[in-house]
């Protein structure tokens, strides 16, 4: 038998399977990697492995049509140092984080409901080839077992449809500080309690950004998905209060004006103090419905669509943990380097919109709550006017 350790220190092992997505672009940093099956790190492994090479070929939809999973891969001489399923999960949890806010926000601004706006999309496949690449193996909370390669009929998740994860579908502003981040929280033999933060908050969001439930969704399950979402924003304050998050989002630069009136009385507001912007009226209506659903206390069948657009609640919840991110990261525009032929103010504004562009479309897809879906719809077209409608519509209390 060779052992991990006796694996040639750049040859890279296999460690978790994504079957519901096929990653155009490998996302990797400091010997991991998510990877498509068609990689050449993964292809490689299925040349020097057969059965390894069977078991990428035995995965399809629950209709039978041929799929190409995507790989979470270490490289030999990282495995002692990432092999922990916290640290691959975290390193999952980054990449899914900075996709299915993104995901919403192209839901809500442009009606695009074909891409990844949930995390079971991220979920690892229970059945691995084991170390010697000679069977399956299987470890879960439910149970233990090893079974043949060639008789698995591995499938995406029944209910989800097989998507590819292109490149523009990733918000790399935010993923780039994440995953540094994760290096230095799973890296370090001593992490900083910022750090361990960041992953405890981020496996949260995970669990929160699932669906709510399949065919049988109720409020209740959209209710309990609101009060995950709220912990995740409340693991990165130090208090954990609902004012720390308050904060938490005030503290970031937001660009769009709709964000940033202070017109907004949001939840536990008291006479006499300071309105707030939108995203914190946003953020209390979310603490509120919380209390409700956790608390047992009565609710009707309205009680997540909020004021003023009379928008679901929990469509909301993804893009605002992207902006308290933000904040938590202190994310600020990279370094402009300039390209061939290129002037210092063309290489600057060029800098400023890359970077940019992620964050504007989720502020403007926070925006669309003050409005219904027929009046944005009606906006983007040019139908109505917009300042009109606004003033019609605010302020919310």
């Amino acid at each position: 038998m060779i052992s991990y350790r006796e694996k040639p220190p750049d040859e890279w092992i296999q460690m978790f399977t994504l079957p519901n997505i096929t990653i155009e672009e490998p996302v990797e940093i400091d010997g991991v990697a998510m990877v498509s099956a068609h990689d050449a790190r993964a292809q490689a492994l299925a040349k020097r492995h057969k059965r390894f090479s069977m078991y990428l070929n035995r995965f399809t939809s629950e209709f039978g049509q041929q799929i190409s999973p995507s790989l979470i891969l270490v490289r030999a001489d990282k495995f002692q140092q990432y092999r922990t399923v916290e640290a691959l999960a975290g390193f999952r949890d980054a990449v899914a984080m900075a996709t299915i806010p993104y995901a919403w926000a192209y839901v809500l601004r442009f009606e695009n409901n074909h891409n990844i706006k949930y995390a079971n999309w991220f979920s690892f496949y229970p059945w691995l080839v084991d170390a010697k690449y000679e069977g399956l193996v299987m470890q879960s909370m439910a149970q233990t077992g090893w079974h043949e390669v060639r008789a698995m009929k591995g499938q995406t998740n029944p209910g989800l449809s097989h998507m590819t994860l292109p490149e523009k579908s990733v918000d790399k502003a935010i993923l780039k500080p994440l995953l540094e981040r994760w290096v230095a929280r799973f890296g370090s033999p001593n992490p900083s309690k910022k750090d361990t933060s960041l992953f405890r908050s981020l496996n949260m969001a995970l669990s929160a950004a699932m669906l709510p439930g399949n065919v049988e969704v109720t409020i209740y399950d959209l209710g309990r998905a609101i009060a995950l979402w709220v912990s995740a924003f409340e693991i990165l304050t130090d208090s954990g209060t609902c004012d720390a998050v308050y904060k938490l989002l005030e503290s970031t630069k937001w660009n769009l004006s709709d964000n940033t009136d202070a017109i907004y009385q949001p939840h536990k507001y008291k006479p006499g103090q300071p309105r707030r912007p939108l995203p914190v009226w946003l953020c209390g209506a979310m603490n509120h419905a919380r209390n409700d659903f956790i608390h047992g206390n009565p609710i009707d069948s309205n009680r997540l669509i909020v004021a003023p657009g009379k928008r679901p609640l929990h469509l909301y919840t993804a893009l605002l943990y992207r902006m308290a991110l933000t904040a938590f990261l202190d994310l600020k525009p990279p370094p402009v380097i300039k390209k061939e032929r290129e002037s210092d103010y063309e290489a600057h504004w060029r800098t400023l919109h890359d970077y940019g562009w992620y964050q504007s479309n989720i502020e403007a897809a926070i925006a669309t709550v003050m409005f219904t879906q027929e009046e944005y719809r009606a906006m983007r077209q040019g139908k109505i006017d917009q300042a009109r409608i606004r003033s019609r519509h605010r302020p919310v209390t």
